[in-house]
Formats: C-alpha cells, structure tokens, sequence
C-alpha cells in the first residue's frame, strides 16, 4: 500500500494501526496473514494490531473463518464525519435533488492523493447494482468521472509528479493510462466544466461529474451521476444530464460561499 511521506512527529504504531484499518475499509474480510502480507507489517505485530483493534471494537473477527473486518466503532465514527460534516448538510438537498431528477446513482467524492474517496451515494430510483462504489471506499482518480474532475483543478505538474505512470491499471480498453492522453482529457474538462467516465473503470457503467470549489476557489469536492450505458449512452450527448449535474455542483458550490461569473467552466472566488 502506498504510504504519504512521513513526518518527524509520526507515531510508528499508530501509522501501522491506519494502514490495517484503511487495508479493510473496502469491506473485504481478511485473515491474519493477509492483512500481514498486504501492509506489509509482520505477523506478530499484525496480531498485536488488530487484538487490540478488535477489544476496541474497531475490528471484528469471525471466529470461524479467522477473518477480521471492521466494527462497530469504526461505524460510529463514520456516522459522527457524516454528521458533523458542513459539506454533507450542505451537500445532501442538492444530491437528493439530482438523484430524484435524474433517477440515478449520485455521488459525492474528495481526493486523496491520487485516490477518490466516496464520502456520500445516494442510489439510483431503478439501481441495477453495477456499480462497486460504497461509502468510504476508495477508486482511482485517474479513470472515474469524479475523480477527473477533481484532477482537472490540479496543475498538470502535480499529475505527472503524483501518479505512478509505470504501475496503472488499465481496467478495459477505454481506461486512460498514457500521460499526455490524460492530460489532455484532464484539459478538456476543465475547459467545459465537466468530467466523463466512459466505461473507463467499470466498462457497463457511466457517469457525468463537475468539481465543487469551496469560498476561497479551491476544488473541495466532485459530485457524479453514474448509470448502465444501456440508459445513459450515448453519454457525451446526453444534455439534459450534463446540465442538471453541473446546475448541482455549482448550487452546492454556491452555499459553500463560491461565485461563478456565469460561464461554463469559468469561474472566479
């Protein structure tokens, strides 16, 4: 797992601690020994972790498989970011708004490092379940239509100095991998203000999504609208979506104390 560069006052343990937690919020069960394997901690400390997780709470482990997951405490905090999250109150009427006037699956994401965070879904009024998407789970910015929008605020110098070129996956044959090509997708969508994940990281699914900036113009957050393509191709054509997701994000924009001067893409604090 990639680890952000330390500082003089990281505590080792409590690093160790975030990454076996971060490793199982993808909801994936693990054994001991693969959580060892994977964040790459050795097996008597892993033990150590994640008892002491589990007599927290923040772990749980299922005694018949010896797989660990996460618990209830962990629950807890999630529910207590949601709720004393400004972006979610201030977010939540507008998603449920798109979601009823579209009827499909919203999003609300923020980056982290080269990664999305999804940090709200509300799902589609007719969800076929295609969509691996979840609460606090993660995806790469580089192939998701909230996470390009997001990097379309970046200056290009900090996608080519972020982005681990050599070990990208390319999910199908529309996923994105060669640099300049994603720059230059990443330039489009800034200058029109929207974002488009053609099947790009999940091939039956696709998604419109627009930046959220906060008072002082920085990106803050992505919101997305995601679909089958069997309703939403052809997506680059589909008008009346693109508008009602760009209208949502800069409403939200908005509340947050953003002043847009009216033209696509074009924007000022």
């Amino acid at each position: 797992m990639k680890e952000k560069k330390s500082s003089q006052y990281n505590i080792r343990v409590v690093e160790k601690t975030i990454r076996v937690l971060r490793l199982l919020s993808d909801g994936k069960p693990r054994t001991l020994t693969d959580i060892s394997q994977e964040v790459d901690i050795n097996t008597s400390t892993t033990y150590r972790l994640v008892t002491t997780l589990v007599n927290h709470n923040f772990l749980e482990l299922d005694d018949q498989t010896g797989e660990y997951r996460l618990g209830f405490a962990s629950l807890e905090l999630a529910r207590s970011y949601q709720t004393g999250s400004e972006l979610l109150r201030i977010a939540r009427p507008e998603l449920l708004q798109l979601r009823d006037a579209t009827s499909e699956t919203v999003h609300l994401a923020m980056l982290d490092g080269m990664e999305v965070v999804y940090i709200e879904k509300m799902e589609g009024l007719h969800a076929i379940g295609l969509m691996s998407s979840r609460v606090g789970r993660r995806a790469p910015a580089y192939c998701t239509g909230v996470g390009k929008a997001l990097l379309s605020q970046k200056e290009s110098q900090f996608v080519l100095e972020n982005t681990e070129w050599e070990t990208l996956i390319r999910f199908n044959d529309r996923t994105i991998v060669e640099p300049q090509a994603l720059l230059a997708e990443l330039d489009l969508t800034r200058d029109r203000g929207y974002s488009l994940d053609n099947g790009e990281h999940e091939y039956e699914v696709r998604c419109v999504a627009a930046p959220i900036f906060d008072h002082s113009g920085e990106v803050f957050a992505a919101l997305s609208v995601s679909g089958p393509r069997s309703r939403l191709d052809p997506i680059e054509e589909n008008d009346e979506l693109i508008g009602l997701t760009m209208e949502a994000a800069q409403a939200i924009s908005a509340r947050l104390g953003y002043v847009y001067d009216g033209a696509i893409g074009e924007r000022h604090a």
